[in-house]
């Protein structure tokens, strides 16, 4: 009876988690149903941690949880019964591209890292490091700032039923495009269908962009809620700017898997970046002992081919010194 009348402690509304059990992740996932946010600076730390024996099942947890639409019941001897509705987890870091070209050749190689997990992070970008640098020193954009805050919070406490959202047998809400919005996406998911069958594309990468056809939607949601505080259908004009989106990504998917699966056309990349700082005449040696990314002594011949073929380069011989000079054409 004394144990009946105890007063239930409120739940902690939380957001973020840097370093869980998935057992505890259960925990804070059925007391925050809208989902959580695993953030770590550094993902390295948090791949390994799932590659550990007798981890695997952390490892499908985050997979089940990508979609943030399955039950989930954790049934464990000391934490009893844990059950969440709606299992959302988001999982937000950076890492080097070292490491993350090691983990991916471990995937494409058959390992325990072959199991979709790396194709969930959606949002992955690759981007170039600018060639120069200015030095800023002034405050940031203050009202821009408070502006984005407005928004997160106004999402946070957001009713999707009062914004016109659907809801079925008490199941997760979800919105409708409109019908110029529905007839853009039903031509674009057509066209992206159409290119994954064509067979030509390496599984891996098949695999990844296979899920923007759940990522465009989800985007152009965003989108909308955050430009719309009324809800309704999601418009053209969201689903647009999801598209683009979605074009950006899979040209740094693309530039992440081919550094793996075609390791010399990466290095051709940057190597065709670098060109200008090159003199004309240039030998392979004067390429690699600039310690480069993706530009070894190894990798620097296969990209010099390849810059030859695509016409970026010639190559002359001397045969004097039995080395291969390559002159840029600018």
């Amino acid at each position: 009876m004394a144990d009946a009348m105890k007063e239930t402690s409120p739940a902690r509304r939380r957001y973020v988690t840097n370093d869980s059990t998935v057992e505890k992740l259960g925990d804070l996932l059925a007391d925050n149903p809208r989902g959580i946010l695993v953030f770590r600076d550094e993902l390295t730390g948090f791949l390994k941690t799932l590659d550990k024996e007798g981890r695997e099942g952390s490892r499908s947890f985050y997979i089940e949880a990508w979609d943030g639409t399955g039950r989930f019941t954790f049934d464990r001897i000391g934490r009893g019964t844990v059950e969440i509705e709606a299992a959302c987890v988001f999982v937000l870091g950076g890492i080097q591209p070292g490491p993350l070209q090691a983990y991916l050749k471990a995937a494409l190689a058959g390992g325990v890292e072959d199991d979709g997990l790396i194709q969930r992070f959606q949002l992955l970008v690759w981007p170039d490091t600018p060639t120069g640098y200015k030095h800023v020193d002034h405050w940031p954009d203050t009202p821009a700032r408070q502006r984005a805050w407005e928004v997160f919070k106004r999402l946070d406490a957001m009713e999707a039923a009062a914004l016109g959202a659907d809801r079925e047998d008490d199941g997760i809400p979800w919105f409708r495009f409109d019908q110029a919005a529905q007839g853009v996406f039903d031509a674009w998911h057509e066209q992206h269908m159409q290119r994954l069958r064509a067979a030509d594309m390496e599984p891996a990468l098949e695999s990844h962009l296979s899920k923007f056809v759940s990522l465009v939607p989800s985007l152009a949601l965003l989108i909308h809620l955050a430009d719309h505080p009324l809800g309704g259908p999601v418009g053209e004009e969201a689903l647009m700017i999801a598209c683009a989106w979605a074009q950006y990504l899979e040209s740094h998917a693309r530039r992440l898997y081919s550094s793996v699966i075609a390791p010399e056309m990466a290095a051709a990349m940057d190597l065709d970046n670098r060109l200008r700082d090159l003199r004309d005449g240039f030998t392979a040696r004067d390429v690699y002992r600039h310690g480069w990314q993706n530009l070894n002594p190894g990798s620097t011949p296969g990209a010099l081919e390849v810059l030859e073929d695509h016409c970026r380069i010639r190559n002359e011989r001397d045969p004097i010194r039995k080395e291969t000079k390559s002159m840029a054409d600018r």
